[in-house]
């Protein structure tokens, strides 16, 4: 996939989630894709704000574009299910996630008639849900709040299932993840987020240093040490 189609799926992105950042998807996209400086530079700018309240330039996109890319073996596997056949509403994502989350929870209200919920066509697979799940837990880690994630989420898991394109939205993740994957982590104040387990060397700890002498001279092997009797 080439820049010009890559910034073209990053601007369907915005599209779906974040609407009035669709100008500065491009951009955003781009830099995204090329790892490295570029992309940390985005989160110094990134934020999210509900309603737009605040002051300064707060985008919302470099974290969809994360969470994408960390949960893109899972969302790929959902656009490449066999099961879909009809249109997945975001509303019937949510509305399963939920229940994924609290299944002790109250049942919600019924659906609007088309709106893909139930049991019946557009309920969305046990693939789907988890994608879901993924992509609403990495906003979380990126701190966006709880209810906002979930429905970001399933806004744009739902867009990515319901578009016609389909091999074009498993290679633009792919292309996402391709200069540099997502950190499989994420550290904040709050210490560390994210559910992948990465490989890591631990070496040996290191021995106990010997004791030293004690600030008025007696040590272990020193009269007055530890161990010395009268």
């Amino acid at each position: 996939m080439d820049g010009t189609a890559l910034a073209a799926w990053g601007t369907r992105v915005a599209a779906i989630a974040a609407p009035d950042e669709r100008d500065l998807a491009p951009s955003i996209t781009l830099a995204y894709a090329a790892g490295g400086r570029a992309r940390r530079d985005l989160y110094r700018r990134a934020g999210h704000t509900p309603g737009g309240v605040g002051g300064g330039l707060v985008t919302v996109l470099p974290q969809l574009l994360d969470a994408l890319a960390y949960a893109a073996r899972e969302v790929g596997d959902a656009l490449g299910s066999a099961q879909f056949g009809n249109l997945v509403s975001a509303t019937a994502l949510l509305i399963s996630l939920r229940r994924r989350s609290d299944p002790g929870s109250p049942p919600d209200p019924a659906p609007a008639p088309g709106t893909g919920a139930g049991t019946g066509p557009g309920e969305p697979t046990a693939a789907a849900v988890h994608a879901a799940d993924l992509l609403a837990d990495r906003l979380r880690s990126r701190g966006v709040p709880p209810p906002d994630a979930d429905r970001l989420a399933c806004e744009l898991l739902a867009g990515l299932l319901n578009s016609p394109d389909r091999r074009g939205a498993a290679a633009f993740l792919d292309r996402l993840v391709a200069a540099e994957p997502p950190e499989p982590t994420i550290r904040t104040g709050r210490g560390l987020f994210g559910r992948r387990r990465v490989r890591v060397q631990v070496r040996a700890a290191d021995p106990p240093p010997a004791p030293g002498p004690a600030a008025d001279g007696t040590g272990p092997d020193r009269p007055g040490g530890p161990g010395d009797t009268p």
